[in-house]
């Protein structure tokens, strides 16, 4: 009796991290030390640029089916009062030969089209594209789906409904992303049309976007441009952001330039990007930067000395 329970207990021990394989915890955590010119005063600050922490796992189902989850949010871990924050990517799915469903609060194809074109080469950084005018969403209660890649090229769409009296259809937001990779070429296009689900009565914010990055042996070049109509739900507001990007590795090393004009209704600006970037190995590396942001009113300078830690 006693050898059967010591096999019983035996297998269990070797069962259960079998078992959890597929469960993954993952994370980043980004950290700068930045000073801040605004042309009255200097700041100086410790910044958490988006960490985060998730959890992902799947299961096989059978026939070349997986159902699948995510659960991601964001963290400050830099000072006593470290809470995580606002959700990032979470849902439930499922995957197969056919393409991935996704149901939950997931990136917009329209924003998967974006990373695609190859742009964005220190994200969550004081020279992301984002900050300087790009569009990049996340939507909660999304049906998401993904379609397999062909031939390089992937398509991505996605539905929200309002979920409120006046927004209260499937479909009331949408957003789609197509999406190519080539040997030297990316591209990426994406499209959306979003709802004024704060019901309020203004108009949808519908937004248009392509990019394209080539790259020839260590160096990439690409250009961005998007253009909304009613932007943030304002009828006839509109935003015109036009980027270049640039980025030449050499060893562990690589200097990335980026130059960004938005013509936005009483919100023209300018911004130029320069960093330096070290990779210390295949999860950290370490970057310093410097922003600088043009508008009518004022001029502001920002440097970082960064650090990325990925796991």
């Amino acid at each position: 009796m006693n050898k059967k329970l010591v096999a019983l207990a035996v297998a269990a021990a070797f069962a259960a991290p079998a078992a959890m394989a597929q469960i993954t915890l993952y994370g980043k955590v980004h950290a700068d030390l930045r000073m801040t010119d605004d042309g009255d005063d200097k700041t100086w600050s410790i910044n958490s640029n988006t960490s985060r922490l998730g959890f992902k796992g799947h299961t096989d189902l059978g026939n070349g089916m997986k159902a699948l989850f995510k659960y991601e949010t964001t963290y400050n871990g830099l000072d006593a009062t470290a809470t995580l924050g606002s959700a990032r990517n979470s849902y439930i799915g499922l995957s197969g030969s056919r393409g991935t469903l996704l149901v939950g609060r997931h990136d917009t194809p329209a924003k998967m089209a974006f990373y695609a074109a190859g742009n964005e080469h220190l994200g969550d950084s004081i020279i992301d594209l984002n900050k300087a005018g790009f569009t990049e969403r996340r939507e909660s209660n999304s049906l998401m789906y993904i379609a397999p890649a062909m031939s390089g090229f992937r398509v991505a769409v996605a539905a929200m409904p309002g979920e409120n009296a006046e927004e209260n259809g499937l479909v009331d937001s949408y957003s789609l992303g197509a999406m190519y990779k080539g040997k030297h070429l990316k591209v990426g296009v994406g499209y959306e049309n979003l709802a004024d689900t704060a019901n309020t009565n203004t108009e949808d914010t519908k937004m248009a976007q392509i990019g394209a990055s080539y790259t020839i042996r260590n160096i990439t070049v690409g250009g961005q441009y998007q253009n909304t109509k009613n932007y943030e739900n304002v009828a006839d507001k509109k935003n015109k952001v036009m980027g270049l990007a640039v980025k030449t590795t050499f060893g562990k090393n690589a200097l990335i330039a980026n130059f960004v004009k938005q013509d936005a209704d009483n919100s023209d600006s300018k911004h130029i990007g320069v960093a330096i970037q070290h990779k210390l190995n295949k999860r950290a590396n370490v970057y310093l930067a410097f922003n600088r942001k043009d508008t009518e009113d004022k001029d502001s300078n920002n440097i970082a000395l960064g650090m990325m830690y990925s796991f």
